[in-house]
């Protein structure tokens, strides 16, 4: 649980250790000068009812060191009063599209448009309102998978009146994942065709940082070597990573099986309740991700 505040006012709380937050310090800041931020943290570790994972108060065996405090990336940026917080993306490959749904604050008549480009190229653009399903044409698709694993260039923009006040850049992968017949069998079917998924059990633990990986270079480093060692996919094994860890396995060709952390075996209701709200914010935060192609809610039925 963290508490954050800025020059003494307290701006925002936060549950649960494994999906982002974000709070507007506009009204908290000082005119000029230095600033105080403030950001505490309560965690009972193991000794609680949370998500939790591996992380254990008295480690041993499987469970391992806990890490407590500020474990991902933290930035501060400025942005205009109407900006975009956040998109959700779902590629069509049967219908050659993207639906993008673009998330906005501060919004008045501001429109988005999203544009798709293929090496530089524009395949597709589309506008329309901020916080509607929008459909951005994606014709002849270049099919994302572990021996292809094509991404295409996103880019967002907030129009008024012709004019752009905000605008962001991402990325997205075409590709289908189903579960299908197959001969009989029942097949996980990627892009049409079925796919032996083999790789290994990643837990995220570092020698020096616990939880935290020293560089953006070892994220990346962990990943080319779970290629070269010749797996298709990895599971994520009860931890959230950081985006860039994604990002590398959007990037290098990895079918990523996500487990959200594991928690108390015997958990209460209210425990419950937390724990289902803490999946759905980990779904939401990485469901853009094309390499996510399976999600595990309950390591081996724990909690």
């Amino acid at each position: 649980e963290a508490v954050v505040y800025v020059n003494g006012q307290r701006v925002t709380a936060h549950r649960g250790g494994y999906e982002r937050f974000s709070v507007d310090v506009t009204d908290a800041l000082r005119r000029g000068g230095r600033q105080e931020l403030v950001v505490g943290v309560f965690d009972p570790t193991d000794s609680g009812g949370q998500a939790v994972g591996k992380q254990r108060l008295s480690p041993g065996g499987i469970f391992y060191t806990s890490v407590s405090g500020i474990w991902q990336s933290v930035w501060m940026e400025p942005v205009p009063a109407a900006h975009v917080t956040r998109l959700e993306t779902d590629p069509s490959v049967a219908d050659e599209s993207l639906r993008v749904r673009v998330h906005a604050d501060g919004v008045t008549d501001e429109i988005a448009v999203v544009t798709a480009r293929r090496g530089g190229r524009t395949v597709g653009r589309v506008a329309g309102p901020v916080g509607s399903d929008l459909r951005l044409p994606v014709p002849d698709p270049r099919l994302w998978s572990p021996d292809d694993p094509y991404l295409y260039d996103l880019e967002v923009e907030l129009v008024r009146r012709g004019r752009t006040v905000d605008e962001v850049d991402s990325y997205f992968g075409m590709r289908s994942i189903t579960v299908e017949d197959v001969a009989g069998t029942r097949r996980m079917v990627l892009n049409g065709e079925p796919v032996f998924h083999m790789g290994p059990l990643d837990q995220g633990f570092w020698p020096d940082g616990i939880y935290t990986a020293p560089t953006d270079e070892a994220l990346r480093y962990d990943l080319i070597e779970t290629r070269r060692l010749g797996f298709n996919a990895v599971r994520k094994h009860v931890k959230v990573e950081p985006d860039r860890w994604y990002y590398w396995a959007d990037r290098l060709g990895l079918l990523v099986w996500q487990d959200m952390p594991s928690m108390v075996r015997t958990p209460n209701a209210a425990q419950r309740a937390q724990y289902e709200a803490e999946l759905r914010g980990m779904v939401d935060q990485l469901r853009m991700h094309p390499s996510i192609v399976m999600w595990v809610p309950f390591n081996e039925g724990w909690g």
